[in-house]
């Protein structure tokens, strides 16, 4: 592996995450007894302190306000040593509310404040070097800010840097054209089973597929199977890469866990197959336990590795 010189650089939203906990969402039009849990941050946050707990250098340059969201943001990520590189600006980040049920299936409801704010000026005072990631949310790519951002800067990227892009949940509400627009500077796509379905033609065939011929000819895919691990996709041929068997306590925050391991092994040089094993150990992990901040840290994930064939 290569030294730990390189480092993480996440490009997306950063939100107050206010999770309520409940026997089953509510149905339209009635009301269901919650119970709020401990404010939290979500979004790219989730990445972030999931790739950081591996012991890798991450920058955050998500905007961050004055506010009260964001001055808790602001000390989690540093507390996570985490650096936030975006300069601040008046007025505050959005909230994300989380609804989950019991069985830890959950659905969300997101407001929008100045964490969409940046600007391709900003991205470019941070020095890339050769073996650095940048991680990019389809899911931002709603807000114009953002794409006109990353539509200025991803074009002078060195090609030795890395673009990581999540689907995240919201891609099923991002214009097709938006991602396309994105797709020939992205090296890895990451999604899941569901969000797989709203991207421009299919990840599952990268080599005939509409998103095959957007993407670089030597750019890869991870599309997450549940409980049974994540496929590893490119032009030629599909893999499955197993992950632990476990029994699921709280799904929230195991999609975040996963990308953000995956990005932290990505930057440290690991080849993808073993990068994705150890996304997959920590996911399944992340899943036996309450709450969105379950990440393991390198040596808990090392210890299950000898327990997957990859």
């Amino acid at each position: 592996m290569d030294n730990q010189k390189n480092k993480l650089v996440s490009v997306a939203a950063v939100v107050l995450t206010l999770p309520l906990k409940m026997p089953q969402l509510p149905e339209r039009g009635t009301t269901v007894l919650g119970q709020a849990q401990r404010p939290g941050v979500g979004e790219a946050a989730e990445v972030m302190i999931a790739a950081a707990r591996q012991a890798v250098p991450v920058i955050n340059m998500s905007c961050l306000g004055t506010g009260p969201n964001s001055t808790q943001a602001r000390q989690v990520l540093r507390d996570a040593n985490i650096q936030t590189k975006a300069m601040e600006v008046v007025g505050d980040i959005g909230m994300k509310i989380q609804m989950i049920e019991t069985g830890g299936y959950y659905a969300s409801v997101l407001t929008t404040g100045v964490e969409v704010d940046i600007s391709a000026l900003e991205l470019t005072k941070v020095a890339m070097q050769p073996g650095d990631l940048v991680y990019i949310s389809a899911g931002d790519l709603i807000h114009s800010s953002y794409r006109s951002a990353l539509g200025q800067w991803l074009p002078t990227i060195a090609a030795e840097v890395t673009v990581v892009m999540a689907a995240t949940p919201r891609i099923s509400q991002i214009d097709p054209h938006y991602v396309s627009q994105v797709l020939p500077y992205v090296d890895v796509l990451t999604c899941n089973e569901h969000e797989s379905r709203f991207l421009p033609g299919s990840v599952g065939h990268l080599s005939c597929g509409y998103v095959a011929e957007k993407l670089p000819e030597s750019a890869w895919a991870v599309e997450r199977v549940g409980s049974h691990g994540a496929k590893l996709i490119d032009g030629h041929r599909e893999t499955m890469i197993p992950s632990l068997n476990v029994k699921a306590v709280d799904t929230l925050g195991v999609g975040a866990t996963h990308t953000g391991v995956l990005l932290a092994e990505l930057v440290k040089g690991r080849k993808r197959r073993e990068a994705l094993a150890r996304a997959n150990i920590a996911g399944a992990l992340a899943a036996t336990k309450a709450g969105n901040d379950a990440c393991p840290d390198e040596a808990e994930i090392s210890r299950y590795l000898d327990k997957i064939v990859f």
